[in-house]
């Protein structure tokens, strides 16, 4: 029996940092989604059950912590990882009280994004040797 599949939604409007964490992802074999806005995510939350969710806060059509309680709707037991440059204490706070798992203070290392998943019991790949 195979270990179960592990799956991931960023949702961010920023192209390249949705690749670059889709690929730290990939390596660990979690299955990725990326998902450009919040309206996007939603309609996939309708049928889709991430194991995680990377969600930036700046869209052009609102707020992503103002989104948490949607993926909550969702599914309670989505893990959430909340991302942003954004250094107003307010909107760690607001999703820190909306039920978030961990909070990601943009720009963030492949390290961070490790540490994070490691907490959240992502399995590690094992590295093979030749």
């Amino acid at each position: 029996m195979g270990l179960p599949v592990q799956t991931a939604m960023i949702i961010d409007d920023e192209a390249d940092l949705g690749l670059l964490l889709a690929a730290i992802l990939e390596a660990r074999k979690i299955h990725t989604l990326i998902v450009n806005t919040l309206e996007e995510a939603e309609i996939y939350l309708s049928y889709l059950k991430p194991t995680v969710i990377f969600l930036d806060n700046n869209f052009p059509g609102g707020l992503g912590v103002n989104f948490i309680h949607k993926i909550k709707e969702s599914d309670n037991e989505i893990k959430i990882i909340m991302m942003t440059a954004d250094s107003s204490p307010w909107i760690r706070e607001k999703a820190i009280d909306e039920g978030i798992h961990y909070f990601l203070r943009k720009p963030f290392t492949r390290r961070a994004v490790d540490l994070v998943l490691d907490k959240l019991n992502f399995r590690r790949v094992p590295v093979q040797r030749d």
